[in-house]
């Protein structure tokens, strides 16, 4: 494959400490309708900055989904490293974004699917993308040590900042993730954020999901111990 160049990082951003980040990419003046920033409205005065805003209700249009499938198994207990599946769907329309990892924390990433995008590759920690279409999807799977072993027992998993971001507005996005853990016997003792409208929290034996709905930035902490307690 012919050496790409670096484009120049601008636009949104769905992040995540040990998930992903996406950013679009432009390379400067292009007549190419998928590299026009005026896709966007441009963040005003009283546009979100970063501050983290539930939203209760579904913001109108689509809204870009960043979907988790994180599967915790009895060797994750001892070295924190778990299955990651990660959908992306409703990508907003651009001539170039990437989907940046962890490298020390992440291995093994193969793209399992994509739909209307021209162009995907694995490079490095990152998944690039070329030509992003409407009614874009992306299906990633890779191995990650997102699972921190607790000194008095427990362990806790963290995701994020997950963001949108263009500029210095940030624009609704919904995260969900599913976490499980069959039958290790595991328990949620906490959520961070605690459940609230537009950050849902559903618990079964096997396992929680997390589907959030907000603007801003936004870090998930799970607390985690055994059924009988840390």
């Amino acid at each position: 494959m012919p050496a790409r160049s670096n484009p120049r990082p601008a636009g949104i951003a769905a992040t995540g400490l040990i998930a992903a980040l996406v950013l679009p990419l432009t390379t400067g003046a292009s007549d190419d309708p998928f590299d026009d920033d005026s896709l966007w409205a441009a963040p005003g005065a009283d546009s979100n900055r970063g501050t983290l805003n539930f939203l209760g209700n579904q913001p109108d249009g689509r809204v870009h989904h960043h979907e988790n499938q994180i599967t915790v198994a009895a060797s994750s207990l001892d070295d924190g490293w778990v299955n990651l599946r990660q959908c992306h769907r409703d990508i907003d329309r651009v001539g170039r974004a990437q989907i940046l990892y962890n490298a020390a924390t992440t291995r093994d990433i193969e793209i399992e699917s994509q739909s209307n995008i021209e162009e995907t590759w694995v490079e490095g920690a990152s998944v690039q993308l070329r030509r992003v279409q409407p009614d874009a999807e992306l299906c990633i799977r890779a191995r990650s040590q997102m699972l921190t072993i607790l000194d008095e027992g427990g362990y806790t998993l963290e995701n994020g900042p997950f963001m949108r971001r263009f500029l210095d507005g940030y624009f609704p996005m919904r995260v969900t993730v599913a976490v499980n853990w069959g039958d290790l016997g595991l328990a949620l003792a906490r959520s961070e954020p605690e459940p609230q409208p537009g950050f849902l929290v559903t618990e079964s034996e096997h396992g929680v999901i997390i589907d959030a709905t907000f603007e801003g930035r936004l870090t998930t902490v799970l607390r985690l111990v055994g059924s009988d307690g840390p």
